[in-house]
């Protein structure tokens, strides 16, 4: 694991370099828990990710089968086609494959606590740059059910 800050950048050259990044860069609330996504059909971990205009819904496409899903509870709130404003995840070198991982903030220790917090991070496969894609209080309970939805 070589998690390292270059300037003002974090420089990762793998997913546990993404898992750590959240405990040395905490966002406003710091992740008592981080899951690193894959995809559900063939376990692949590289994705083009879409967030909405506000950056609380993402939805990931595989890399390897091709396959799209909403993260958490982003289809609930994915704006409607009319509306919609997507965009696409960029790193600073121009390419968009990235690894991703959540936290989670709980309201407290307990086993299901409801979520407080999220923060969706990313590291792009091809210069190691990590940073948040995402970044969002949860305003609803019961909401522990999020942890299974990465």
């Amino acid at each position: 694991m070589t998690l390292r800050q270059i300037n003002d950048n974090w420089v990762g050259d793998g997913i546990d370099d993404l898992v750590a990044y959240f405990a040395a860069d905490p966002n406003e609330y710091a992740a008592h828990q981080v899951i690193v996504a894959r995809c559900a059909h063939c376990a692949g971990q590289v994705f083009v990710l879409e967030t909405d205009e506000s950056s609380t819904c993402v939805r990931r496409t595989c890399v390897q089968c091709d396959r799209t899903i909403f993260m958490l509870d982003g289809e609930e709130h994915w704006p409607t086609e009319e509306a919609e404003a997507e965009y696409f995840v960029e790193c600073a070198c121009g390419e968009d494959r990235f690894e991703t991982a959540v936290g989670f903030t709980f309201y407290d220790d307990t086993p299901d606590s409801d979520v407080r917090w999220v923060s969706i991070a990313a590291r792009c496969t091809a210069d190691g740059l990590i940073g948040y894609c995402a970044d969002y209080k949860i305003r609803y309970g019961p909401s522990h059910h999020l942890v299974d939805a990465v």
